[in-house]
């Protein structure tokens, strides 16, 4: 098995780009996640559905604050409307590793093990996107170890 055949294209957005224009690219695009680039095309981070709610919360509120403030549709609307105009870099996730296109099945297996994602980014030589190895991919590699045919 190589990298490629499991390797499906990403949706990407820039870090400039808006918390409103990252949910639309999400659902036009039907993507639970989007990969980052910088101003130079390359790879920065990834936003996914739960950083988007987490935009939408008050710095300083956690746990049972963040249940109470939401209590009501009109402070949501609000809050969703104020988060609107944030960059997508004040939110996005870069606690991400990417693999490079060349990198063997096995890093990709265990990068998915020690840091518990269920989607890895693939870059190229020059950390430009290519794609990302979704989790489909990642039960396919667990099935080539089994010897499982997949479509």
């Amino acid at each position: 098995m190589e990298l490629k055949e499991i390797t499906k294209e990403a949706a990407t957005i820039g870090m400039d780009a808006t918390f409103e224009e990252a949910i639309k690219k999400m659902v036009n695009e039907k993507a639970n996640a989007l990969v980052v680039i910088d101003e130079d095309g390359e790879f920065a981070g990834e936003v996914h559905v739960s950083d988007l709610f987490e935009a939408i919360v008050p710095e300083y509120m956690d746990g049972d604050s963040v249940i109470e403030y939401f209590d009501s549709e009109k402070k949501f609307i609000n809050a969703v409307q104020d988060a609107s105009v944030k960059p997508v870099s004040e939110f996005m996730s870069v606690n991400i590793e990417p693999i490079r296109i060349t990198d063997p099945i096995m890093t990709v297996a265990s990068n998915a093990i020690a840091y518990q994602h269920s989607r890895i980014p693939v870059v190229d030589h020059e950390n430009r996107p290519i794609g990302v190895i979704s989790r489909q991919g990642l039960k396919k590699i667990l099935a080539n170890f089994l010897h499982i045919k997949t479509k």
